[in-house]
């Protein structure tokens, strides 16, 4: 409804108004629904639309004048006789449903929102403590022993005192007064910032921040990473210095006085689709060749890349998060890291999934991203009264969304063991000045990084070229190396599919088109292919609607091709190809496969799809030419060749030790090797790798008498 020109209602037909409404029979059924629960649950929660079908006038005041029709609402409530005898009811009125017109977003508010009812969206970035703030403040004059009430602001938070004795008339130059904190009124109160959601922001703007107010029964609720919808009255206060004191500066701060909180925790809820839209994604359900086509929709100006996309599109449709009958939960998120050489576009395709593709997704750089900034921090500021508080950073903030970190490999070590937990619980634990929480992390985290040394070497493992610690990268459910290798007809063909976008866009730009969206500089042979938004929309209907279960024959195939793998690592000292930990990518992949066929049923073209990705990631990664399979690389960084070598060598360096008190020398070492038929090039290796694993020592240093570590 348009909000009109409102005639002020008096305090008793306000009430009035408000006694008829409470009548109907469905706002006296949500009544005595509270009874049972009362006083725990104290709030009346009323949809506007519903004030407005019973009193628009009531409704238009309600807008114009919110905080005083709020107020003779709650006293026309305590006033109604109360179900339960001699105890009158005392709640508190919640409004919700406002009009669309009335949904401000954050960086929009402006001074004619001020004293009016509206709602906010946003992330709650940090929060204080739940503290007792005092509402109706009881001053006692050392004169006359009188007592003087004096309500406070909720808002300014700094405390009225008493002027004048309502006993005695001494003012507070002749007298003075005590507050009685025992017979003063408190009510719980806490601070919130929330930040507007990513998703609403458009080119370069920076998401604006607004505090929020919580009091009563409303305190608690929310935790930093909630998605919230918040209700209430826009006010103003003067801007504080160090020391707490208001400035004497005509710019106020702005503040919502919450009046209702609504978590949005439901998957991708923000993403509106209408009713056209489900009917046109409906129409493709079952269809042949649907997930191609929302692969060839993935940066469609990206050459190349095909087995990665696919897997970054089964990331985005996600698996079944499930929770065992023993509690342990598993979850659905799908990770993947892609390292490869400089220029292929890995930074390009990841920006394009980040900011067009995914609902809801977080971008960040390594080279400017500390554990702080991947997970939560506790700061110290004039926020929180100079009390320690939480604020989430990229991967709470990317809670049921999708976190993409490019140049993960520049990250340094301690910053990205903030990520362990994260990736495999999905939540971020934290234990800081006095604050003990646990944040929930529910995303998948997509990465880019380059090898070790910028470029892969050829003929070697890509696995050993990649420098990140095992322990990392066992939580990736997909890896894939990208290696730049020159070939004169693919790179015939990629060279002429740049140039021609080139060219394209040139000629658009001579018409005086000026586009900048992807699918406009698709050419028209591409029609079917789907728009950015459309896959936006099309993913957020899949997570929402369709939850597959994997049937008998999509079993089989994933336990045939694990089976099939296990079996190549039998017998003595062979590396070990598969774990049990892609058994669970696999059914992830496999779910993520229906869900973008919006089928109930995971069958066996999705299981096919899934082993595909997973042999293209094993043989790419963990190999190299004919060499066996060998996940060690990754579950603990230490090939099983390498492993078996160091076994060796450690076995005659015990020998070695044995013979001697004082240590042996790197030159007894390499001898006692070459006797026993280890070349010096590989003693060598194996010395420097046993130092880097502290299984050596010096017991002088500069000896030149190394020992074993016991």
């Amino acid at each position: 409804m348009a909000v009109t020109e409102t005639i002020h209602l008096s305090s008793t037909e306000i009430e009035g108004r408000w006694g008829r409404v409470f009548e109907s029979p469905e706002i006296r059924r949500r009544i005595l629904a509270l009874v049972p629960k009362y006083p725990e649950s104290h709030s009346l929660e009323l949809s506007f639309p519903d004030i407005d079908a019973l009193d628009s006038s009531l409704a238009d005041h309600l807008l114009q004048f919110p905080e005083e029709t709020l107020q003779r609402g709650e006293i026309t409530l305590k006033e109604l006789p109360s179900p339960l005898p001699g105890t009158p009811l005392r709640l508190r009125l919640r409004i919700r449903d406002l009009p669309a017109n009335l949904r401000i977003p954050i960086h929009l508010l402006r001074e004619e929102h001020l004293n009016r009812l509206l709602t906010v969206e946003g992330i709650v970035r940090r929060m204080t403590e739940v503290r007792p703030q005092i509402q109706q403040a009881v001053f006692e004059c050392l004169a006359c022993k009188g007592r003087t009430s004096i309500e406070q602001d909720d808002v300014s938070q700094t405390l009225k005192e008493a002027t004048v004795c309502s006993s005695c008339n001494k003012p507070i130059g002749k007298t003075k007064f005590t507050l009685l904190s025992d017979a003063s009124v408190y009510i719980n109160s806490q601070k919130l910032e929330v930040q507007e959601n990513p998703e609403n922001l458009r080119g370069g703007a920076h998401p604006e921040g607004l505090t929020l107010l919580l009091t009563d029964d409303l305190v608690g609720t929310v935790i930093p990473g909630n998605r919230v919808e918040v209700t209430g009255v826009l006010r103003s206060i003067p801007r504080t210095n160090a020391k707490g004191m208001a400035s004497k500066y005509t710019v106020f701060d702005l503040v919502l006085m919450a009046n209702e909180v609504q978590r949005e925790d439901k998957e991708y809820r923000e993403i509106e689709i209408s009713d056209d839209e489900v009917r046109e994604i409906e129409a493709l359900r079952g269809q042949e060749g649907v997930f191609d086509r929302f692969v060839s929709s993935m940066a469609p100006s990206i050459q190349g890349m095909r087995i990665e996309k696919e897997a970054i599109a089964l990331q985005l449709f996600g698996g079944v998060p499930k929770v065992q009958p023993d509690g342990v939960k598993i979850r659905g998120d799908i990770h993947v890291l892609i390292v490869g050489d400089p220029g292929i576009a890995k930074s390009q395709l990841l920006r394009y999934v980040a900011e067009n593709i995914a609902p809801r997704g977080i971008y960040t750089s390594g080279k400017g991203t500390t554990a702080a900034g991947l997970t939560a921090a506790a700061v110290k500021d004039d926020f929180g009264g100079g009390r320690w508080t939480l604020e989430a950073g990229a991967m709470v903030l990317a809670d049921q969304g999708e976190l993409v970190i490019d140049e993960f490999d520049k990250m340094t070590d301690n910053d990205r063991s903030a990520l362990h937990e994260g990736l495999e619980s999905q939540t971020i634990s934290i234990s800081k000045a006095g604050i003990m929480a646990q944040l929930r992390a529910r995303c998948p985290v997509l990465a880019a990084a380059n090898p070790k040394l910028g470029r892969f070497t050829p003929d070697k493992v890509p696995a050993e070229e990649i420098d990140l610690p095992p322990t990392l990268l066992s939580r990736f459910d997909v890896i894939f190396a990208l290696l730049d290798k020159p070939e004169s007809e693919k790179d015939r063909r990629l060279a002429g599919a740049i140039l021609a976008q080139h060219i394209q866009a040139e000629e658009r730009e001579a018409r005086g088109a000026r586009s900048r969206g992807t699918e406009e500089i698709r050419p028209a042979a591409t029609g079917d292919l789907f728009t950015p938004d459309f896959m936006r929309k099309y993913i957020a209907y899949a997570k929402r609607n369709v939850f597959p279960v994997i049937d008998a024959t999509a079993n089989q195939t994933i336990l045939d091709f694990f089976l099939e793998l296990r079996k190549q690592g039998e017998g003595e000292n062979k590396p070990v190809p598969i774990t049990f930990r892609q058994v669970e990518a696999l059914v992830r992949l496999t779910e993520a496969s229906a869900r973008s066929r919006l089928s109930p049923i995971a069958n066996q073209s999705d299981a096919n799809r899934a082993v595909a990705v997973m042999r293209h990631f094993l043989k790419t990664v963990l190999s190299s030419g004919e060499s066996p399979l060998d996940i060690d690389y990754i579950s603990t960084g230490i090939s099983s060749n390498k492993r078996l070598s160091l076994i060796e060598l450690q076995e005659m360096l015990a020998d070695l030790q044995k013979q001697t008190t004082q240590g042996f020398t790197l030159e007894e070492v390499v001898q006692e090797g070459e006797k026993r038929g280890m070349p010096k090039e590989k003693v060598m290796k194996l010395w420097h790798e046993m130092q880097r694993l502290n299984q050596l020592y010096e017991p002088r240093t500069g000896s030149g008498f190394w020992k074993l570590m016991v």
